[in-house]
């Protein structure tokens, strides 16, 4: 026990022994009470589990905190101050900014029944001793649902009604939100849940009232209706001053005692730092999770929240947040401060949209939807699904696993038989979800749609990758673009849907390794190129599957080019990877006796030369800038003889050079001497030139090596 947050004396409950049938004629009534005014539904009752036995000696006390609900089915505490004399001690509960004292009796039983969200403490005793049970309160038996509803209801579902009738304000203009209503009416609810207490019949307070009546509107208007943990992420303009706020709407907590020593009052401040205050709203964030309907735990489905959908009684602003950051002025960026909240929510939407809403939320239970139509051989019932799923498709696809969801979407596609409704669900897909089984698939959309069609949404998936690294195009080639070369292969027309595709990714190869020799740095050349290896690899094999000897040729071509732009690492982490991930007799096929030749002599040729000499500094780095300060530094670098240039520049060229040494990896050091105007950049060669040079002789010689015990294998 941290003595820093609580300080007391405990009896546990197996050293506590009453007299039920005595007790029982003090505690029911006070049970009964108190269910009524916590807002205990119909059909409910409270239950009483005793916890334990607490006694507060002199300077003793319990810090500020929250209980946790030990059980799932307990909703709050009950504790019950036994008479006794003391001074302070006072037991002080908050809620929503609303403050509540309770004090004891030397006579009387005091008994004080709060929601387990409820944050409380109790004060140091002054004199004397503070004996309390405490006590588990649950909830026992099913409520009715919408039996504690009240009130004429009118009013609510004619609101309700036009909710879900008017379209949302529009964010900004020409936001395509204020064209349709909103989904959904999302209504945050006041008291915190765990995932075990969010349960129709353990609702708290005001909010078990406000349930009852929405679920009570539901009915009325055929809607749909679950409980949902709600995540709220909030994002404020603040202030750094104390603010506070007082303001309190709902009885949450309620009291019984007679006694002088008690005192209540609300003067309390809960939900914003005392340091900051909140000045204007910039953006929220919800998601909603954990679904509970009324015949019990939804399906696992995460969502997230627009504001339009968005409805409470008490802003999350005013509440406790689980966690803050706050960010102070930076630049041009103000003052902000972060809130995260964990909050519960009631959902509801009319019946005939769940299709929507529910595919909205899990893209991929819309196509299992579909796909359940088409089994059932109801094809009208299937394209009417799949239209439905048209408006809003292209934005919920990319939300999830995008290789699982495109082989569904595949197959359903393929069923449907209806070329522009399938394009529309395939189109938001980028070429690198095509992997697996829906790459397997593709030749069910070539028989359903022909090859022009499918030619299109191939063009389609190319677009959506423009904006992606090139290292994803070439892992899917890697990965997935023999596989679906061999499968299209296997019918008449797919052998020319694959010759097409597959002269697309060596365009690809082509246009990278251009892209690629523009680098600056011969390393960052040299490491890029490398990882063209593997995807020509898979170029070559697959050409061969497609019979296209030409391409497999134009491939050669380009791996023994005597141009600069293929570095020598390009062939031969080719025959590397050739030699380790197939068999000799399928490297025998692709040709590769020319490669394995082009590098032995390229090697050879550069072996022929001689070794740089002790004293030769030279710097044969090409720089393609052609400017004049560029101009003297390429001087500077071919020069044998220099090792050290002092030269005075004005700050920008001097930042010119610093970019230019840095990009070309240049083996200078680089340093400005602030004396004298302009300063002097000083330029050194240093020593790892000749580092270099040995280490790229050595990899030579281990190539040459590799290229003579392989010989026969090429």
């Amino acid at each position: 026990m941290d003595r820093r947050v609580r300080d007391t004396w405990e009896i546990a409950k197996s050293r506590i022994s009453i007299d039920q049938p005595r007790w029982s004629k003090a505690m029911t009534p006070q049970l009964e009470r108190i269910g009524k005014d916590l807002g205990i539904p119909t059909g409910s009752r409270l239950n009483a589990e005793l916890h334990n036995l607490l006694v507060y000696a002199p300077g003793q006390f319990f810090a500020p905190h929250q209980d946790s609900e030990k059980a799932d089915d307990m909703i709050g505490t009950l504790t019950v101050s036994l008479p006794s004399r003391f001074t302070g001690g006072v037991t002080s509960i908050e809620h929503h900014g609303a403050k509540l004292r309770v004090g004891g009796s030397e006579s009387r039983l005091t008994f004080a029944a709060f929601y387990a969200d409820c944050r409380h403490e109790v004060l140091p005793i002054k004199e004397g001793y503070r004996v309390v049970l405490t006590y588990n309160l649950t909830i026992e038996g099913n409520a009715a649902l919408g039996a504690t509803v009240s009130a004429d209801i009118e009013g609510l579902v004619q609101s309700i009604r036009e909710f879900f009738t008017k379209p949302a304000k529009p964010r900004w203009k020409g936001d395509a939100r204020g064209e349709q209503p909103p989904d959904r009416f999302v209504y945050l609810l006041d008291h915190e849940y765990t995932q075990h207490g969010l349960q129709w019949n353990r609702l708290k307070g005001v909010d078990a009232q406000r349930t009852a009546a929405l679920t009570a509107v539901a009915a009325e208007l055929d809607c749909e209706i679950f409980l949902a943990l709600a995540d709220v992420h909030e994002t404020w303009a603040c202030e750094d001053e104390d603010s506070g706020y007082s303001d309190y709407g709902g009885k949450d907590f309620v009291d019984y005692e007679d006694d002088e020593n008690g005192e209540e009052g609300d003067d309390g401040a809960l939900g914003q730092s005392p340091d900051l205050n909140l000045t204007e709203f910039i953006e929220r964030d919800v998601e909603l999770r954990h679904w509970v309907g009324l015949a019990g735990r939804g399906e696992a489905v995460i969502a997230r929240v627009d504001d339009a959908e968005l409805c409470f009684t008490r802003p999350s602003a005013e509440l406790e947040p689980f966690e803050s950051e706050h960010e102070g002025y930076m630049g041009n960026y103000g003052n902000t401060v972060e809130h995260w909240y964990h909050r519960a929510a009631v959902v509801l939407w009319p019946r005939e949209r769940t299709f929507v809403i529910r595919a909205k939320a899990s893209p991929q239970w819309g196509i299992a939807e579909i796909a359940k139509a088409l089994r059932a051989q109801d094809s009208a019932s299937a394209v009417g699904m799949a239209q439905r799923l048209a408006p809003f498709w292209s934005q919920v696809a990319g939300r999830t696993e995008k290789p699982a969801l495109l082989a569904a979407t595949v197959t359903v596609a393929a069923k449907l038989k209806d070329a522009t409704i399938a394009a529309t669900l395939l189109q938001p897909f980028g070429l690198t979800a095509l992997a697996g089984k829906a790459a397997l698939r593709l030749t069910d959309l070539l028989s359903a749609y022909g090859i022009e069609w499918c030619r299109t949404l191939f063009q389609e998936w190319e677009s959506q990758q423009k904006n992606e690294l090139p290292s994803g195009r070439l892992t899917w080639m890697e990965s997935t673009l023999t596989i679906l070369c061999r499968a299209l292969c296997e019918m008449p027309v797919g052998r020319e849907l694959a010759g097409w595709i597959l002269a697309r990714q060596w365009e690809f190869i082509l246009d990278r390794s251009r892209q690629i020799s523009k680098y600056a740095s011969a390393k960052d050349i040299a490491r890029e190129m490398v990882s063209l290896c593997t995807p020509i690899l898979c170029v070559i094999e697959s050409s061969r599957a497609t019979r296209q000897p030409d391409l497999s040729g134009r491939l050669v071509a380009f791996l023994t080019s005597e141009t600069s732009e293929v570095p020598l690492q390009v062939p031969m982490g080719v025959l590397r990877r050739a030699k380790q991930d197939h068999a000799r007799t399928t490297r025998k096929t692709w040709d590769f006796r020319s490669v394995h030749m082009h590098c032995s002599r390229v090697i050879n040729a550069r072996m022929n030369q001689p070794t740089r000499a002790n004293n030769d500094w030279s710097i044969q780095t090409p720089i393609r800038c052609s400017c004049r300060q560029c101009a003297t530094l390429t001087q500077f670098l071919r020069a044998s003889d220099k090792v050290r240039l002092e030269w005075p520049l004005a700050k920008d060229q001097r930042a010119h050079i610093h970019r230019t040494i840095d990009s070309y990896d240049l083996p200078l050091t680089h340093t400005t001497r602030r004396t004298g105007r302009p300063f002097t950049l000083v330029l050194q060669k240093t020593a790892i030139l000749f580092k270099r040079d040995a280490a790229e002789r050595q990899r030579l010689q281990e190539d040459l090596e590799w290229l003579e015990k392989t010989a026969a294998e090429f």
